[in-house]
């Protein structure tokens, strides 16, 4: 975890970070802004609503990771709430690779375009999570140790693989945990109630876990090599 010291004691380093986040979302944006002019069409437009959702794990994660680092007990106080939010959000963020679904021939436009589209919404949503995982992982980390750091990045894993299925096929939300509690906790014992009905269900959410812990794992290893070799 050394790149998060070295954002700790270098807030530049913060900021080139948001920086490098903010240019791939005008990215997307730009992308999305030259096909609805050309093709005249808003398809696609909810990738913004899409993208917005991932930018909410990250900036708690950096709010969070913030008031941890000013040493302070009641700013860890502060950064409970902080993270009670950023596990309910954070499933979003990698959600929008499942966006992928959507590509089709659609009128005049490229097939490519939309690939090419899709990807940059998809690879930007995706890195948000990632960054704010990993800034998560360093608090844990700094509190209960290595080994407690990467049990609950495990756990965080394997609950979004669940997260994402079911804000793809149920269709729940992240604020239906507050706004319909019951009828959300009910679907999910039923997965868990009939299991072999559900087994996709089940299959899905491992395998999108997995993949997500591939991408963690190699985002680890190439900030733990750039920073051996510097």
């Amino acid at each position: 975890m050394a790149l998060i010291t070295r954002l700790r004691t270098h807030p530049r380093r913060q900021v080139a970070v948001a920086a490098s986040l903010l240019f791939a979302t005008a990215v997307c944006l730009l992308q999305l802004g030259v096909r609805a002019v050309y093709a005249r069409s808003t398809v696609h437009f909810h990738l913004v609503w899409n993208l917005f959702l991932a930018w909410l794990p990250m900036l708690s994660a950096l709010i969070a990771y913030n008031l941890a680092t000013r040493g302070r007990w009641r700013s860890w106080l502060l950064v409970l709430p902080c993270l009670i939010f950023w596990l309910l959000f954070f499933p979003n963020a990698p959600y929008i690779l499942t966006d992928m679904l959507h590509l089709r021939p659609q009128g005049n436009i490229p097939l490519w375009y939309d690939l090419i589209l899709l990807i940059t919404f998809a690879w930007t949503g995706a890195f948000l999570g990632l960054i704010s995982l990993y800034l998560m992982q360093s608090l844990v980390r700094r509190a209960a140790g290595a080994w407690v750091s990467w049990l609950f990045t495990f756990a965080v894993l394997g609950l979004t693989g669940f997260g994402v299925y079911l804000g793809r096929f149920p269709r729940w939300n992240s604020w239906d945990v507050i706004t319909n509690p019951s009828g959300l906790l009910l679907d999910i014992a039923g997965h868990f109630r009939h299991p072999v009905a559900n087994a996709s269900a089940f299959v899905f959410s491992a395998l999108f876990a997995l993949c997500l812990a591939a991408m963690y794992f190699m985002l680890v290893s190439i900030i733990e090599f750039r920073q051996e070799e510097a």
